[in-house]
Parts: structure tokens; sequence; C-alpha cells
């Protein structure tokens, strides 16, 4: 079911259970004041048969039994007079001899002036009203039999009222509470419908919505999603372009030499230079590959943090790279080596040897390296920094450099080296760590890149 229907039904469910509520409540209290209204006006009508019949008790039967009368016809009601046991006295209709037998509820409550209203077989809805003669003295009791269908044929008169003007009240609510649905849910069906029009080869999502609540958010998420997808679809398109172009170079040159190898045999050291060339574009693409093998796999490997310190990464770093930094006569610098950090040993040991390597490769010679560990300066737990006094990069290049085989026009003239794909797999080490990265860099000054840990 539509979420436009259950709104819908949900609503009017809720109104005729509202509906149904007030019309209880209207229908009790409208009963319980009609027949306390009802009761007064007995009471106070049978005080003043009261009054005139109290004085001819008991000496004066003959007067008790007219005034009897005379207030029956007059209230158009039974009466009877009790003495002070509650057995029958005096009957205005004449029907029951004194003493004769009385079960009746209204007897049987114990304070008095007392009213009861009670549903016959025979005589519809009678009305009993219980009053005492005289309340200094148990004289006896004054009780009033009246006839009060008028009195139901009001309610009932009352009570189709009512439910007329609440089967009107719940059928307006009806329509109304379709129409709120629909305005509740018209700019989802909106939103469905611009995401049925999403398709690979056309994704647009814009929705008009004023309102400041769930829905615009969702709508601004949807929008967001969609605007990440194109953004996917674009890098992982330029990133298909990029590794075709990144192969095809190496597979060219190798085409060329394996061409001409059987040409220049007879030559030696021609033909030792074609082979090393061959090895070298061999090595290039396994190291292409190589690298896109694991930023596709790296994302699925779990971290195995181990605790680190900065003198373990500077035997690391002069391991590996102090005799190229000796052939290009570049200083090794390294800044607080006491500092610790918790890092996957191996994944934080390539990222700092990617950043190392970068460092040195768009270095002058007698330049300097910088690599240092120390406590974070801001928010975080520690920053690892390599900088260097190299090239540089222009700053309108900054946004590129970590998306796969960017390479700066500068960086690509002053060395044709790597695959291109170094700081990408620094990018995906850093969130892996939730590391935040940070590039500092001026064309022609140096870089700086910094590792700040949380």
């Amino acid at each position: 079911m539509k979420l436009r229907f259950r709104l819908w039904l949900t609503f009017s469910l809720l109104v005729v259970i509202i509906c149904t509520v007030i019309y209880i409540g209207i229908i009790n209290v409208y009963e319980a004041r009609t027949m306390e209204s009802q009761k007064q006006l007995v009471i106070s009508q049978g005080y003043g048969a009261v009054d005139k019949i109290r004085g001819t008790l008991p000496r004066a039967a003959d007067r008790t039994d007219g005034y009897l009368s005379f207030y029956s016809d007059q209230l158009n009601s039974r009466l009877l007079i009790l003495n002070h046991e509650k057995q029958l006295w005096f009957d205005s209709a004449k029907q029951l001899q004194p003493g004769a037998p009385l079960s009746l509820a209204i007897l049987n409550e114990g304070e008095v002036p007392a009213g009861l209203f009670i549903p016959t077989s025979s005589y519809g809805y009678v009305q009993y009203t219980l009053l005492p003669l005289d309340e200094a003295v148990d004289l006896g009791y004054l009780l009033i039999i009246n006839n009060v269908d008028y009195l139901y044929e009001d309610i009932f008169s009352f009570r189709l009222q009512v439910i007329f003007i609440m089967m009107a009240s719940v059928f307006a609510f009806f329509f109304l509470c379709y129409g709120i649905a629909s305005w509740f849910t018209g700019p989802i069906n909106t939103i469905i419908q611009q995401m049925k029009r999403i398709t690979p080869q056309r994704r647009a999502f814009k929705v008009a919505y004023s309102r400041k609540d769930e829905i615009r958010e969702l709508a601004t998420e949807i929008e967001h999603m969609v605007r990440q997808l194109n953004r996917y679809d674009q890098r992982q398109q330029q990133f298909l372009s990029s590794t075709s172009h990144e192969l095809k170079t190496p597979l060219a040159t190798m085409q060329l030499i394996v061409e001409n190898l059987p040409h220049v045999r007879e030559d030696s050291s021609t033909h030792h230079d074609f082979l090393s060339d061959l090895s070298v574009q061999i090595n290039k693409m396994r190291r292409i590959v190589d690298n896109l093998m694991d930023v596709n796999r790296m994302a699925e490997k779990p971290l195995e943090k181990q605790r680190l310190s900065g003198k373990d990464l500077e035997k690391h770093i002069r391991e590996h790279f102090q005799w190229i930094a000796e052939e290009k006569l570049i200083e090794l610098n390294f800044l607080g080596l006491d500092t610790t950090i918790e890092a996957d040993r191996d994944l934080f040991l390539r990222a700092a040897d990617n950043l190392v390597s970068n460092a040195l490769r768009y270095s002058d010679t007698k330049g300097r390296v910088t690599i240092s560990l120390l406590p974070a300066s801001g928010n975080g737990s520690a920053e690892f920094a390599v900088c260097d006094d190299g090239i540089g990069i222009p700053e309108e290049e900054l946004p590129h450099i970590f998306e796969p085989f960017y390479r700066s026009n500068e960086a690509s003239s002053w060395n044709q080296e790597g695959s291109g794909l170094g700081l990408t797999i620094v990018k995906q080490i850093a969130d892996m760590h939730e590391c935040r990265l940070l590039v500092e860099s001026q064309s022609g000054k140096g870089t700086c890149v910094k590792l700040i840990f949380p």
C-alpha cells in the first residue's frame, strides 16, 4: 500500500476514534445533566406536596388522601406515602392496600432525598423519587413515581443529531485527510519520479522544495549522492583513461624494442642497451600493475596497529633512501624521534616511503629533506611530516595531486619516473588510519606533506 493511502487511512481512523470518543463524552454528559435536572425538578415539586401532607398525618387520613389525589393529578405522577419502616400507608391510585409489600430498588437507597431512573417492560422508563416527610421526626416518606419516556425520547433525538453531526464531520475530514496525505507525500512522489529518470547516461537530480524538514534533507542527500556518483564515474573514466595511457607508453616502447632487436643482434653493445631498456620498461609496467593492485586491495586489508617510534622510522628510511640521498648530495634531516604512534607498520612505512621518494625525486642536488614525527600542535596525537625545498606544486594543482596518475606538467618535465599512484596510495593509507592529510607547497620553494593522527 502506498504511503499516501496509509497516511489517509491512519488519519481517517484517528478522526473516527476521536469523533467516537467525543460522541460518547457528549452523550454521557448530556444524559447525566438531563437526568439530574429532571431529578431536581421532581424533588422541588415533591417538597411542595410534602409541606401540605406533613400536617395531616397521622390524625387526618381523609385530608391526606385528598392532598395525595390533588398533587397526583397536578404532578401527573403516582404518589405513595410510606411509614417510617418504608411500608405502604397511602396510594394515590387506590390500587394497593396499606401494608402491601413493596420491592423497589429506590427503597434500598441509604440517603434521602433520592432519585432513580429504571427501564420497565410495561411502563417504559420510570422515575422513582423518595422524599422524607419530616427530616426532624421519623414520620415516613413520600414516593413519587412518574413516566419519563419523553425524557429518553429527547435523549434519543439528541443522540441522532450528534450522530448526524459526527458523520458529517467524519465525511468532511475524510476528504481533508486525503488532501493532507497528498500534501505530505507529494514531494516524496516528486523525488521518486526524479529518481526514476536517473540512468547511467543521465545522472541529474534536482527537486525544488522550500520547507526545512526531513524531506528536504532527503532530497539534499540524494542530490549529493548523485553528484558523488557523477564524480565517481568521472574519476573512474579518468582512471581508466590514465591507466590505459600509462600502460600504453611502456608497451609501445617495448614493442618498438622487440621489433628492432633482430636488426641490432650483430652489434652486441646496442643489443645489450635494447635489452636493458626492455627490462626497464617491464619493471615500470610491473610497478604500475603492482600499485594498481595495491590501490584496489588495500581498503580490504584490516589494520594491524602496533607501536612505532621515530627511531624505527629513521632506521627504515636510512636503510632505503640514504644511498639515493648521497648520490644527489641531499641531506636527510630527522626531527622529534622520541614520539611514538599507533599504526599499521607496513602500511605507514609504505606511505612514508612514497613521500620520501617524491621529496628526493623532485629536489635539487644539495637540497634538504626533513622527516619529522612530533606531537600534534592542535587536534591530534601526533604529526608526521615530510618537507623538501624542491620544485613545489602550483596552487591550482593541489586539489588534484591525490588523483590516480595525476602529475603536474612541471613534475612530468622534471622527472619521468614513477607510476603516478604514490600520493593516491598515501591518501588511501591516511584515510584508513583516519588521519588528516595536509599539503603545504609553493612553486619553486618546496613542499610539505603532513599526516595528523587522531
